[in-house]
């Protein structure tokens, strides 16, 4: 029977607790407490390997050395683009899902309008080492999409990507990055901003919006789940 357990089981209980509204200090203690009996069981020889041995204990991220507060955020909003113009609706819907979704710069690139639920507020992210997940928006973010997804249009030789250029073209990482700087500079703000300085804005407007440090830990690799939107 003991042997039936998997880390995978260990992995959804722990997730559950927090699901529950335990404390984050409790459930590492939980955690503690089951590594420990299950390390003596295989000392025993009741069973032959530990299934937590694959679990970290759930600790709280480290401090993201990079943030902006909600001034900053809306300035940088403000500064996205002409929203009358197909581009500058382009840039806005780009924008929000770098800082409501937490994507990484080649998961944007990557999305297919197939992956696009609006009805659901949610994406389909292609991840890291062919890890698919399901990502949350807010109304924001959704709506700003949506008016993306009717300017852009679905002329043959388009792309199947959601974001493309003026000829129809999947977007490059390079153009995206142009994109997010000739934002921040207009913006005002005196930094050099990144998609990836803008992953670190989701998770920390995403903890502040109520989301715990264990919930954030499984988003920032990559797991599926329903997040509270920053937007």
């Amino acid at each position: 029977m003991l042997d039936q357990i998997d880390t995978a089981i260990f992995r959804r209980y722990l997730a559950s607790l927090l699901d529950r509204g335990w404390k984050l200090t409790s459930v590492s203690i939980v955690h503690r407490v089951l590594n420990v009996f299950f390390r003596w069981l295989v000392r025993e020889r009741l069973i032959t390997s530990n299934p937590l041995d694959g679990i970290p204990a759930p600790k709280a991220p480290q401090l993201f050395p990079f943030t902006l507060d909600e001034a900053q955020v809306a300035a940088l909003l403000k500064a996205s683009g002409d929203r009358s113009t197909r581009q500058g609706v382009r840039d806005h819907a780009i924008l929000l899902l770098f800082i409501d979704c937490g994507l990484r710069l080649n998961e944007l690139i990557s999305v297919k309008l197939t992956d696009v639920s609006l009805n659901q507020h949610s994406l389909k992210v292609h991840g890291k080492g062919s890890k698919d997940r399901i990502v949350f928006m807010g109304s924001k973010a959704a709506k700003a999409l949506r008016r993306w997804i009717e300017l852009r249009g679905f002329r043959p030789g388009y792309a199947e990507t959601l974001f493309i250029d003026r000829k129809g073209e999947s977007l490059k990482p390079r153009w995206v990055q142009q994109i997010i700087t000739r934002i921040g500079k207009k913006s005002g703000l005196k930094i050099r901003l990144s998609p990836h300085k803008l992953r670190h804005v989701s998770a920390t407007l995403a903890v502040k919006n109520g989301m715990d440090a264990f919930t954030l830990q499984r988003l920032m690799s990559g797991r599926t789940f329903r997040r509270q939107c920053a937007m």
